[in-house]
C-alpha cells in the first residue's frame, strides 16, 4: 500500500539566544555532522544536537490483508504528521567516536471520501529508525577534515490499518517489522574560516538482498562560540527491505537544520 508523499515542516526555535557572541575563539572541527568540536586540549568531549528535517516522504510498505481488495473509492489518503523527535549525540576520546542517531515519526492518514463497500479507511504508521557507530578521524592537517564510520542501523515500522463498515463489514489490518543492517560511512568537513565550514555526509549500509540503505547530508556549518553551532544542508535517505511476508520503500529528501552544543 502508498503513503503520499508529504511535507514534514518545523522551525528550531531561539537558535542564538543562548548563544556567545562570535568573538571567541573557536576549534577546529571534527565532529560527524555535529559541526565543531571541543577544545582539543581536553581528552573527552561531548556533543548534542536536536534537529529538524524539513522533507518530502515517500513510502510503499505492505500490510497483511484480511479483507477483500481495497477499491479505487478508498486508496487516496489525506495524511498528516501528529508526532515528530530527532536528535543526534556525539562521545569522543581523542581521535575515537561513538555516534548515536534517534528519529521518530508518525504519520496519521483517513479518507473522507465515502464508497460503495467501505465508507472509509484510517492509517497510523510509526516510523522509528536509530543508527549507533564508531568513527576515526583521519590524522589529517590543515584546513581538510575527514572521518570514517561502521556501525549499524535500526529500523522499527508499525502499521495499523482500519477499513470502515459500509455495504460490507469493516475490518482491520496490522503489522509491525524490526529489523537491523550494518552501515559504512564518510564525513567531510573543509573549513572556509574560523566561523564557516563546507560539509559531506555519506551513509552506505544493508548489503543484503533484504535490505539495501543508503543517506547522504551536504551543507554548511557555522560556529557561534567554543560551546554553540548550527547546521543547514539538503538531506536523502533511501531505504529498502523486502522479506516473504513484508517490504518496505522509503525515500526522505529536504531540507535539514540542526542545533549543537558542545562541552
Amino acid at each position: 500500500m502508498k503513503t503520499q508523499s508529504i511535507a514534514l515542516a518545523g522551525l528550531l526555535a531561539s537558535i542564538l539566544s543562548a548563544v556567545a557572541g562570535t568573538n571567541a575563539t573557536l576549534p577546529e572541527p571534527t565532529g560527524y555532522g555535529l559541526g565543531a568540536s571541543p577544545d582539543t586540549e581536553d581528552e573527552w568531549s561531548f556533543e548534542i544536537a536536536p534537529y529538524v528535517w524539513v522533507a518530502n516522504i515517500g513510502a510503499e510498505t505492505s500490510l497483511p490483508w484480511n479483507g477483500p481488495d481495497q477499491p479505487d473509492s478508498v486508496q487516496r489518503l489525506d495524511t498528516k504528521i501528529t508526532g515528530a523527535f530527532m536528535i543526534e549525540a556525539m562521545a569522543r576520546y581523542r581521535s575515537l567516536g561513538l555516534l548515536l542517531d534517534f528519529s521518530w515519526l508518525r504519520l496519521d492518514s483517513e479518507t473522507h471520501r465515502q464508497g460503495t463497500l467501505y465508507s472509509g479507511a484510517n492509517l497510523q504508521t510509526d516510523y522509528i529508525y536509530a543508527t549507533a557507530g564508531l568513527t576515526y578521524a583521519l590524522p589529517l592537517r590543515g584546513n581538510f577534515h575527514a572521518e570514517l564510520l561502521a556501525g549499524a542501523r535500526l529500523w522499527s515500522i508499525s502499521s495499523d490499518f482500519d477499513m470502515k463498515s459500509g455495504t460490507l463489514p469493516g475490518f482491520n489490518a496490522s503489522v509491525s517489522e524490526t529489523w537491523v543492517s550494518p552501515i559504512i560511512g564518510a564525513n567531510f568537513r573543509y573549513d572556509l574560516t574560523p566561523q564557516w565550514t563546507l560539509f559531506a555526509e555519506g551513509i552506505w549500509g544493508g548489503f543484503t538482498n533484504s535490505s539495501t540503505q543508503w543517506d547522504a547530508y551536504a551543507g554548511v556549518c557555522y560556529r557561534f562560540s567554543d560551546s554553540w553551532s548550527g547546521t543547514l544542508g539538503y538531506r536523502y535517505l533511501s531505504e529498502k527491505y523486502e522479506t516473504s511476508r513484508y517490504t518496505f520503500d522509503i525515500d526522505v529528501q529536504g531540507a535539514q537544520v540542526g542545533l549543537q552544543y558542545m562541552f
